[in-house]
């Protein structure tokens, strides 16, 4: 039937199921999607807030807004693996929006400063959670012939968000009417809204449910579910089978040997590396303070040339 969610969009060896493109979807726009735009929000509106509103704040406190994301993200990204491995993937995102919400809100009502900084940290909390959960849980449900594709589409959300944050605050919009900014800071209510009405009919990650709550029934069901096709679920049942008992005869290794091991010291620099030089970059300065930059840098129109940065960022 063509409304099948299980039924086949593609036969060519990639299986696109429209499970599996509603599940990704799912993952991404109520993740990745949301950092991206709390990443990109305070670019456009800090100055406005400042000056224009009743948070009437210093920039000492506008500084300390920027950097309440970061912080609620750190202690997010930490813990992010060890709820989706207690709770699952699936429900790790869905009990992710009580603090991404109510960080929404606090930021939207926006009464004091100080609560608009509270709200920044609790959406931060919840943005590192999402960016932890969504490319585990959308690695795990796609078919290895589409792997990489998938993944990258974690990053482009987290770009697509930055250019809507952008679009929504450029030029005259935040002063179209008083209470604009409010709605502004709501907008992540309806990605929310869309995770949590959707998820409901998206299947949890095979990996979780075979690897950590050894329930061999249920991964085939959500593999058969995401794949359309049985004998390809039990193909892949197969192979985690052989690859944990290949894993039940292989050698841990120590954090000391983490870093006495040539290779594997090679390997940690290289990723550590990676990691550091983004953010050295200065990346995050310019999604924060382009507007300002781009007037510094004696641009006419600091706003358009700030959206054009985040649309070649996407």
């Amino acid at each position: 039937m063509a409304g099948d969610d299980t039924t086949p969009l593609v036969r060519n060896g990639r299986t696109w199921t429209c499970s599996l493109v509603l599940s990704i979807s799912v993952a991404i726009i109520g993740c990745s999607f949301q950092f991206g735009f709390q990443t990109g929000a305070m670019g456009m509106t800090q100055s406005y807030l400042k000056n224009a509103t009743r948070l009437n704040a210093s920039d000492e406190m506008a500084a300390l807004w920027v950097s309440g994301l970061p912080i609620g993200g750190l202690v997010g990204g930490l813990s992010a693996g060890v709820i989706a491995d207690t709770v699952g993937r699936k429900k790790c995102m869905l009990l992710n929006n009580i603090p991404l919400l109510i960080g929404t809100t606090l930021m939207a009502y926006g009464v004091k400063s100080w609560i608009f900084l509270v709200g920044r940290i609790i959406a931060g909390f919840a943005c590192g959670v999402a960016t932890g959960v969504a490319p585990m849980y959308i690695s795990e449900i796609s078919p290895v012939s589409v792997k990489g594709a998938v993944g990258v589409s974690h990053q482009f959300m987290i770009t697509f968000g930055i250019l809507v944050a952008f679009g929504l605050g450029y030029g005259n919009l935040l002063t179209s009417f008083p209470d604009y900014w409010h709605v502004y800071f709501a907008f992540p209510i309806l990605p929310a809204a869309y995770q949590l009405v959707l998820l409901m009919f998206c299947p949890e990650s095979p990996n979780w449910l075979y690897y950590n709550r050894e329930r061999e029934d249920l991964a085939r069901a959500a593999l058969s579910k995401l794949r359309g096709n049985p004998e390809r679920a039990d193909e892949e049942i197969d192979e985690m089978i052989k690859e944990r008992t290949a894993k039940g005869d292989s050698v841990m290794v120590s954090w000391g040997e983490l870093f006495s091991s040539p290779n594997l010291r090679l390997a940690l620099f290289i990723g550590l590396g990676l990691q550091c030089a983004q953010q050295l970059s200065g990346i995050n300065a310019i999604l924060n303070y382009a507007p300002e930059i781009f007037k510094g840098a004696g641009f006419d129109n600091a706003d358009l040339a700030t959206v054009i940065t985040g649309a070649i960022n996407v």
